[in-house]
């Protein structure tokens, strides 16, 4: 009964996502870079002015007349051009059935964050912070405040090269909201919690795009041992503008894996995909070669996929489908691959909400005795984007 109760845990805790936002589906509006909107050159976060006129112009619905600008917190106040304002409010209804288990429901506050951005000269800086029912997460800073990202850089070449420190999200794969996803879980390099701090230099023209990230550890984690050092780093190409190849390594190394209790020297290694074939429809690919070596322990290695395909027959509407595979417990034997399928609805139907549905079934494989389990969960999400 433990076993069961202690894999019904982990399944759930997989499947609750507090998402920052990032729609890597823009590619089909012919962006194929980030830094056009966003402050973030690797994209998610905080927008630029020029990224809140495309969120009203190409993110929302119309419904036959220009919709109204999104300004910061509804235009309550006028930011200075140096300044740049926001923040995201996102809630969950999450209804999760494991096998063999009873349904279960939680509501949960996914995100609530202020964001902030500072433009001068050749300076650049973003900080956010918000408050988690979950003070546990690895963003936390006391209790239940977290602050996900703040750093400080500077601007080279008209601004297409940016050195900044900080705690920034890793440059590594796809950057999407979907972080539960097994490319995101497996390579650690998401944009809900698993920032660390260190040294990041971003470059884009000529149809490349890159950053690589010298990491010195999240230092809102303790004790040092738990810290991991080494390096994360992308490169895109774009062969035309709604096209993207990507390739993504990771290496680190932490004294005690946090969650496996060992020294743990872990790789990661990947190609990303994005293509626009159609207005209409996004792919988006991922696979990722994972290394994990244990102290003590006999090295493991396993593979990350994912594709999906959005569809957005209506503006502002989109239907989404993802299948993906994984493994998602390292350094035990006769693991075998755990699968699942998405299936969602997005709609941003105002110029400062969108709400989602998503479906997913998942096989998790997992040690013996339990095997193979099967969980299906439904999720609906709220957001309010400031």
């Amino acid at each position: 009964m433990l076993l069961w109760v202690s894999v019904g845990l982990f399944l759930v805790v997989a499947l609750t996502p507090r998402p920052a936002s990032a729609y890597t589906w823009m590619i089909r509006h012919g962006y194929t870079g980030c830094a056009t909107c966003h402050v973030d050159p690797s994209g998610a976060g905080l927008l630029n002015e020029f990224g809140r006129g495309e969120a009203a112009d190409t993110l929302r619905s119309h419904y036959g007349s220009d919709p109204p600008p999104v300004e910061p917190f509804f235009g309550i106040w006028k930011n200075p051009d140096w300044l740049l304002t926001g923040g995201s409010f996102r809630d969950m209804l999450l209804f999760t059935k494991v096998d063999g288990a009873p349904l279960t429901q939680q509501n949960i506050l996914m995100q609530a964050d202020l964001r902030l951005g500072v433009e001068t000269g050749r300076w650049r800086s973003a900080a956010s912070l918000g408050l988690l029912t979950n003070g546990n997460s690895p963003a936390a800073l006391v209790g239940n405040l977290v602050a996900r990202e703040y750093w400080l850089g500077y601007t080279f070449v008209n601004d297409t090269v940016l050195v900044r420190a900080g705690r920034i999200n890793v440059p590594f794969g796809i950057r999407s909201i979907e972080h539960t996803q097994f490319v995101r879980l497996e390579t650690q390099a998401d944009i809900n919690d698993t920032q660390e701090h260190g040294v990041a230099l971003a470059a884009r023209g000529a149809g490349f795009r890159g950053e690589l990230m010298a990491i010195a550890g999240n230092y809102q984690v303790s004790p040092d041992a738990f810290r991991q050092r080494g390096y994360a780093g992308y490169l895109e190409w774009s062969p035309a503008s709604h096209y993207a190849l990507g390739v993504n390594s990771l290496v680190t190394h932490d004294a005690r894996d946090v969650h496996l209790g060992v020294a743990n020297l872990r790789q990661a290694h990947g190609i990303s995909l994005r293509a626009a074939p159609a207005e209409w429809l996004v792919l988006l690919g991922e696979a990722d070669y994972i290394a994990e070596g244990l102290s003590g322990r006999p090295r493991w290695n396993g593979l990350a996929t994912m594709l999906q395909a959005d569809l957005e027959p209506w503006q502002g509407l989109h239907f989404v489908a993802t299948g993906e595979t994984g493994t998602t417990t390292p350094g035990l034997p006769g693991i075998g691959t755990s699968w699942s399928l998405w299936g969602g609805v997005a709609w941003f139907f105002l110029s400062h909400l969108d709400a989602r549905f998503d479906y997913v079934h998942q096989s998790f494989s997992t040690p013996a005795p339990v095997g193979r389990v099967p969980v299906d969960a439904y999720m609906f999400q709220l957001h309010l984007f400031l």
